[in-house]
């Protein structure tokens, strides 16, 4: 009798579902806040001059106690609130597709394909200069950049320790 040779993929690493599973709830809370900011739509004039003189009050009292580049920054972030509110439905619309890129390569990576991980790339990619699309590039914090940028590249390696079981 000769034994019958099944072509299966070994099981899935652990350590590439826990990835999965953290990054899908990202997505999913992403993707959420995008449909619902789509439902709800713009913020009025009214309120959102009522959260830039909260903002401005944080920032006057960071200045007070010597920390000038932290209110610059809540400068920035309350001028970027501005260019997004003036564009809200061109940013919800790009970042629930660019959600939606990242959701597919990551279930795609769960089901074992290699494809994934170059879309979960791209995601990141488009995600991190996506707010490009609503504010110029004066008024991006560079905290911005860096940070998502750090977690951006971080999970980008911890997926790559996974390609050998991709195909």
């Amino acid at each position: 009798m000769e034994a019958v040779k099944m072509d299966r993929q070994p099981k899935r690493p652990v350590f590439l579902t826990v990835l999965g599973i953290l990054s899908l709830i990202t997505i999913g809370f992403g993707i959420l806040s995008s449909v619902l900011g789509l439902l709800s739509g713009p913020m009025s004039a009214a309120d959102l001059e009522a959260t830039l003189a909260g903002s401005a009050q944080s920032a006057q009292q960071l200045q007070e106690m010597g920390e000038s580049e932290w209110a610059e920054t809540i400068f920035k972030i309350m001028q970027l609130a501005v260019y997004t509110n003036a564009n809200f439905y061109t940013d919800k619309l790009l970042n629930l597709g660019i959600y939606s890129l990242g959701f597919v390569g990551v279930v795609s990576m769960l089901k074992g394909r290699k494809l994934g991980f170059h879309l979960y790339i791209i995601y990141n990619i488009l995600s991190l200069f996506s707010i490009y699309a609503s504010a110029p590039i004066d008024q991006v914090p560079t905290f911005y950049l860096g940070l998502f940028g750090v977690i951006a590249t971080i999970f980008v390696f911890l997926y790559s320790r996974n390609l050998k079981w991709l195909k």
